[in-house]
């Protein structure tokens, strides 16, 4: 009987046909394996916010409604305008809560608790912040709502609690009574006026991998540009802005050819920026949080 067996043309071209195959494979599960990455990413993500909202809260919670209580919300200049560039200012929310709601601050209970939240710089360089949390007793010699210098000294220092790190912007917005979100607020004590409703917590933040290799150039930047074009891994979901150096953008299209809308954004100036700067590319979290007694003072 004879057997014909395969010649090298169809041994070459079953090789190939595997080679395809293998390819083929290999592709698909290294996209179903990125996409699965960027999930749990984020997902590690909104734990982390979720954790930071529920201290918030919980310090909201304890806010010293009396006669007593007051409540300031404003920025700080975390760096002094340089050039065409403005200055640099960070949200802030400080206040007087009730020490019994906050046993770990004022195990005694006896007094009121001030309270700050602010973000930082997280180097003298770097556009990226830290939501870090203060507390001290009332009545120590440098109050939170006086001592500027003090408190954004402690606020730098390793004394601060970190909550968040990685933070690429952020807003802080409280309800006021007629209605409307502002971004500034101050009611002093002893005045006969309710505090706000609700506080909203806007944040864009970086972490994981595009924290560690984030995204650069893959050519210089001029000023005005409109067109760029990234290097590295792409985002689950592309943000509406982007930070290079210490310029916001905001952007438009699909990785890793984007349309740049917008340069300077959130009062930044426009400038050139070289080959190989890294791009970061934030996550956008938003959270609310209920102020005690729905915000009415009480007597």
């Amino acid at each position: 009987m004879n057997r014909r067996g395969m010649t090298l043309m169809e041994v070459l071209l079953a090789l190939a046909l595997f080679a395809m195959l293998a390819l083929f494979v290999a592709g698909t599960v290294r996209s179903v394996l990125g996409i699965w990455q960027q999930g749990e990413r984020r997902g590690r993500g909104d734990l982390v916010f979720a954790a930071a909202m529920e201290r918030i809260r919980g310090d909201l919670a304890a806010l010293h409604t009396g006669p007593r209580g007051w409540l300031i919300l404003d920025d700080w200049e975390a760096r002094a305008p340089s050039g065409d560039d403005p200055a640099w200012r960070l949200p802030r929310i400080r206040f007087l809560a009730r020490g019994a709601a906050l046993p770990a601050d004022d195990p005694l209970s006896r007094r009121g608790v001030e309270i700050a939240w602010l973000m930082v710089p997280e180097t003298t360089t770097s556009r990226l912040c830290r939501l870090v949390r203060l507390a001290q007793v009332e009545g120590s010699a440098s109050g939170f709502a006086q001592d500027d210098a003090t408190l954004l000294r402690r606020a730098l220092s390793t004394e601060a609690m970190v909550v968040l790190d990685g933070v690429a912007w952020g807003e802080f917005e409280f309800l006021d009574n007629d209605g409307a979100w502002k971004s500034t607020l101050g009611i002093a004590a002893n005045q006969p006026y309710s505090f706000p409703s609700d506080l909203r917590v806007n944040l864009e933040r970086v972490a994981g991998n595009f924290r560690n290799r984030p995204p650069s150039l893959d050519q210089g930047l001029p000023g005005g540009a409109t067109a760029m074009i990234l290097r590295g891994t792409p985002p689950l979901q592309l943000p509406e802005y982007a930070l290079v150096g210490a310029e916001w953008m905001g952007i438009r299209g699909n990785y890793p050819r984007l349309t740049v809308v917008e340069r300077g954004s959130r009062n930044t100036s426009s400038g050139t920026h070289p080959r190989g700067a890294t791009v970061w590319l934030p996550e956008p979290y938003s959270g609310s949080c209920p102020v005690a007694a729905g915000g009415r003072r009480l007597p």
